[in-house]
């Protein structure tokens, strides 16, 4: 009898065991060649957001509501301009919304997500939002979910001045912690060891390109 009992017992744990190994080798799969797809939103050909396939359902689901929220908002923001009427008569109204997959490796995910304006004049205003995920859950990172406390803050943005004040062309424009933020706001690229700190459009005003990144290891704040 007891012989039976344990040989039942192995039996379930080594059955138990492989449902492990099969859930884990699954997930491993869907989680490792994500597929893309792009979208208009509203039909707008000028305002795109993507969406992600080839993942297990519920993380694709999580990340996919996120980004159609991001290509929702920008159809609105451009819906509120174009009423308010904050473009000039001379000038060509123009709103859209554009993205890169800036990183997608390891099961983790980073998307550039870009709202334009332009009202007239010579150039038009740019924002950029992070959208970063982890693709066997669909879980998002912010900042303040890899920086917890005010001394990692610090920390952070002292790495980043060292290197602002000391390379051109951003040491023409820092040259002092107060001259750049780094705080909940900030938005942030996740890669294998660290983050990159990514500085809106004139954020460092002697960057004139645009968004501007900055690589952090994870050493600098772990």
């Amino acid at each position: 009898m007891k012989r039976r009992v344990f040989f039942l017992t192995a039996l379930a744990l080594i059955f138990i065991a492989f449902l492990i190994y099969l859930f884990t080798a699954v997930q491993h799969q869907e989680t490792s060649v994500p597929r893309f797809t792009k979208h208009h939103y509203s039909g707008e050909r000028l305002l795109l957001y993507p969406q992600v396939q080839g993942i297990n359902k519920k993380a694709a689901a999580r990340i996919n509501e996120t980004l159609e929220k991001a290509g929702q908002n920008s159809y609105k923001n451009a819906l509120n301009l174009k009423r308010a009427g904050t473009f000039t008569k001379d000038s060509r109204y123009s709103y859209n919304s554009a993205y890169n997959v800036i990183n997608n490796k390891n099961g983790k995910l980073s998307i550039l997500y870009r709202d334009y304006m332009y009202t007239g004049g010579s150039n038009g205003s740019l924002y950029i939002t992070m959208y970063n995920f982890d693709l066997s859950t669909g879980q998002q990172y912010e900042i303040k979910d890899i920086l917890k406390t005010s001394a990692q803050y610090e920390k952070v943005k002292k790495y980043a001045f060292n290197y602002l004040s000391t390379h051109d062309p951003y040491a023409k424009s820092v040259s002092k912690l107060s001259d750049f933020t780094v705080n909940k706001a900030t938005q942030i690229s996740l890669y294998d060891h660290g983050i990159y700190l990514v500085f809106q459009d004139g954020e460092v005003k002697s960057y004139p390109d645009g968004y501007l990144f900055i690589k952090i290891p994870e050493s600098v704040y772990q």
